[in-house]
């Protein structure tokens, strides 16, 4: 695949994306919180990468799929940049003193996300990751 092809579909990809996370935050912010919003978006995307990453081991989904879905749409939905400035930012968390909810915070996001992305490929796979990659 050309690298342009490649840029082209990861910038779809991530505009979708990106749309998607600006909605979910405005919505699930407004009724519920923006910090839950970024931490459902985040796990979401995760587990969307689990899925498409097994679909890609197993040859069912194609390169360009991959690059669309993966690595644009799921990198648009997902975000660090979000995920830090989540209800004016976790480093206001710290900075009124809230250190332990920002922390909570962090580690919820990092621990859900991986194992979302275990659950997606497990999900795929049906068995472990590692006896489908050797």
């Amino acid at each position: 695949m050309k690298k342009s092809t490649e840029l082209l579909l990861v910038g779809c990809g991530c505009f979708f994306g990106g749309t998607l996370r600006y909605v979910c935050e405005t919505l699930i912010g407004l009724s519920v919180s923006e910090a839950f919003a970024i931490l459902v978006v985040n796990v979401s995307g995760c587990f969307l990468i689990g899925l498409i990453s097994a679909g890609l081991f197993k040859k069912t989904l194609s390169a360009e799929f991959g690059k669309l879905a993966s690595t644009g749409f799921c990198g648009g939905l997902t975000t660090f940049s979000s995920f830090a400035d989540v209800a004016d930012g976790i480093v206001n968390l710290f900075d009124a003193s809230q250190v332990v909810v920002g922390l909570l915070y962090i580690a919820l996001n990092m621990l859900l996300g991986l194992l979302a992305v275990y659950l997606g490929l497990k999900v795929v796979l049906k068995t472990k990751f590692s006896d489908f990659a050797n």
